[in-house]
């Protein structure tokens, strides 16, 4: 089917049920990311591919929303005879879908599978809908799947358990601090559909989602029991006795409908996270809706997953490191995005305790990288020679965490105008690394510190500069993130955030520097004269020189040239003793003093 047979299909499915509209967003039941294949609806009705964005059909026209990151990419896979690219932004992020229905849906009815949106979504949509004497409709099954013929298989590889030492904490040490704070919250049970929190919270894993090890599951806690809901033959025998000893009950995935019909309870529901679907099924108990107690547990990394986090760094940056010094030497042998990128992925695999990528290598020569989340494709593939620069984001799952790291590669002779961008992009990346904030601030306000230098020249990129990270779980992990849009979240110490302030030039090249860091504290209040103490700061995990051709010395500060320095030598003492001479020898001109 093409574009026009499957909207065609679909809005004879619409008018059957009564809608004007039909709602489809990226995300699936779990609100997942990276959806796997059998739910990826959006992608199929539109054709558009990237990991945000939400469609929205009509009965004359079918409209797409994404952010900046996407703008490129959705217009070169969009149909413009039947979809429309929505570029408007709420603060760069959430897309005002509820504010045009407001606008553009009077007497409409607007229907949605209940599964795929959240509660606070599904507030928003009503609000909107009904200020205009519109409707919400819930549909029992989802339209799209009634019209997609050769649908992907569900995936049915098997869950493994993640060992404590690992994980800092057993599956019933957390239970029980979760039960501790749902009671102060008012509630006695408490409903997961998030894939991380519950993988997290029951110290499970598994390879449901492309990227991320998640297990399709939901779950429900009370006071005296917990239950997993899972396809059963995901179960392996052996790990049978650990759910019985950790005091978690195992149900098929499709008994929670039962079950939450069930339920008489005061039961918590996270308004971001839980479907509405989920709120329709709780017939017979008292909803409460509040921020899921784990989301903060798991964003904060225990002392354990922290010291994972930095050997998966040290893992990582040793594999990054081989592949540079590979590509140094082999780069005139005709190689392309494609090719450098599995190469990439071969030196990781040759790291103890590697499991997987962490997302889709981002392999971006010259105009393809200043397309922020360029995916390569055979159609798209090209050579990667001295001529432009060449840029590299991807990352891997360890057991002991997860990493994600940006290098931007010049292979030739960079131009002047190369150097002094890179070099802008570099201050920006520096001052928010080294920059110690009290405690209280949240990502929206250090933001500018990662912007300073380039807006001193009229000049800004389209992304967030950080997203937290996940302890061998999802590579892109709320609640706090560091951009100009307002998360409300402090920062924290045992957060793992991003710094990737970058610079894009439309047809040329795109530069980002990303590190994963970990938030320490600095200052504690009483060394703080003001008291305005504790005061935190970010700690490089990432292990992986910077560019050293691409930096223009002249344009740095004392300070900044000290703090590359540093940086520098404590990457070639973590790796001296484990690469080869050819390797070493790299590793030493890279990470020379400035």
């Amino acid at each position: 089917m093409n574009i026009s047979d499957k909207l065609s299909s679909l809005r004879t499915a619409m008018r059957q049920i009564g809608a004007d509209f039909y709602y489809v967003p990226s995300g699936d039941a779990h609100q997942n990311e990276y959806v796997p294949g059998h739910w990826q609806r959006r992608a199929w009705i539109s054709g558009f591919t990237g990991s945000a964005g939400d469609v929205l059909v009509g009965m004359d026209q079918a409209y797409l929303w994404t952010d900046p990151r996407y703008f490129l990419q959705a217009e070169n896979q969009l149909d413009k005879k039947h979809y429309q690219l929505m570029t408007e932004q709420v603060q760069g992020f959430a897309p005002p879908i509820d504010i045009w229905l407001k606008k553009n849906a009077m007497h409409k009815v607007c229907a949605v599978d209940p599964r795929v949106i959240t509660i606070a979504q599904t507030k928003k949509f009503k609000q909107a809908l009904e200020s205009v004497d519109g409707k919400l409709l819930a549909v029992d099954s989802n339209l799209i799947d009634g019209i997609w013929s050769k649908k992907p298989e569900v995936k049915t590889a098997p869950l493994s358990v993640y060992d404590s030492k690992y994980s800092g904490m057993t599956a019933r040490e957390k239970l029980q601090l979760l039960r501790d704070a749902i009671k102060q919250l008012g509630a006695d049970s408490h409903v997961l559909s998030m894939l991380d929190a519950i993988a997290w919270l029951f110290n499970i894993r598994g390879s449901d989602v492309d990227f991320n090890p998640l297990v399709i599951s939901y779950a429900l806690i009370t006071q005296t029991e917990a239950t997993l809901f899972v396809d059963l033959a995901k179960v392996k025998p052996e790990d049978q006795a650990y759910f019985a000893e950790q005091g978690i009950k195992l149900r098929e995935y499709h008994e929670v409908q039962t079950v939450l019909n069930q339920l008489k309870a005061k039961v918590l529901l996270d308004p971001s996270t839980a479907s509405w679907w989920i709120e329709q099924q709780l017939i017979n108990a008292t909803v409460i809706l509040d921020q899921s107690p784990i989301t903060m547990m798991k964003a904060c990394k225990n002392p354990v997953e922290q010291e994972g986090a930095k050997e998966a760094h040290r893992r990582d940056g040793r594999a990054v490191v081989r592949f540079l010094s590979w590509l140094d030497q082999h780069w005139q042998e005709g190689h392309t995005e494609i090719s450098l990128a599995n190469k990439l992925e071969a030196f990781r695999k040759q790291e103890p305790d590697y499991v997987s990528l962490s997302f889709n290598t981002i392999s971006g020569f010259a105009g393809h990288g200043a397309i922020v989340h360029y995916a390569v494709s055979p159609e798209s593939d090209v050579k990667v020679d001295d001529s432009a620069i060449y840029l590299l984001d991807s990352g891997g799952q360890y057991l002991q965490g997860t990493t994600d790291i940006t290098r931007v590669i010049h292979l030739g002779k960079p131009t002047e105008q190369e150097k002094h961008y890179y070099t802008l992009v570099l201050k920006g990346h520096l001052a928010l690394r080294h920059t110690p904030f009290p405690a209280g601030t949240r990502g929206e306000h250090v933001d500018a510190l990662a912007r300073a230098a380039l807006w001193k020249e009229a000049l800004n990129y389209g992304h967030g500069t950080g997203h937290g990270v996940g302890a061998f779980l999802c590579v892109h992990e709320g609640p706090q993130r560091i951009s100009q849009g307002a998360s409300g979240v402090a920062l924290r110490p045992g957060m793992i955030v991003s710094n990737e302030p970058g610079l894009y030039i439309a047809g040329q090249y795109g530069l980002r520097i990303e590190n994963l860091c970990i938030i320490n504290t600095v200052f504690t209040e009483n060394q703080s004269l003001s008291r305005s103490g504790p005061f935190y700061g970010l700690e490089d995990l990432t292990m992986v020189p910077y560019n050293r051709k691409l930096i223009n010395k002249a344009e740095l500060r004392a300070e900044e040239i000290l703090w590359v320095d540093a940086y520098h030598q404590k990457i070639f003492q973590c790796h001296k003793d484990s690469l080869s001479p050819e390797e070493l020898a790299w590793l030493k001109a890279a990470t020379a003093p400035l």
